[in-house]
């Protein structure tokens, strides 16, 4: 994996910190409820990658293959929910 900033090969993986609560950083789509995220319903984890170089910050969702899957199942923006239930 390269830098998207400047191309260098030294990053380094870790962990974005939340002093104050201890969760873990997650991605939540905007489709996913408060309340589904609350309880870890639909949010990812993120891992960060720094570069030793120039200091830039990348991340990474770590989607599950089932997620994976279906948001690949659409082409260019992805529907909104209203959309995926009413072609269901």
């Amino acid at each position: 994996m390269n830098c998207v900033a400047c191309e260098s090969t030294n990053l380094i993986e870790g962990k974005i910190l939340d002093e104050s609560g201890g969760a873990k950083p997650r991605f939540k789509p905007l489709e996913v409820s408060m309340w589904k995220a609350v309880f870890g319903i639909g949010v990812q984890e993120v891992t960060v990658f720094a570069c030793v170089h120039c200091g830039h910050l990348q991340m990474n969702v770590n989607f599950s293959d089932e997620d994976r899957q279906r948001y690949l199942e659409f082409e260019g923006q992805q529907p909104d929910l209203l959309e995926r239930i009413e072609s269901e």
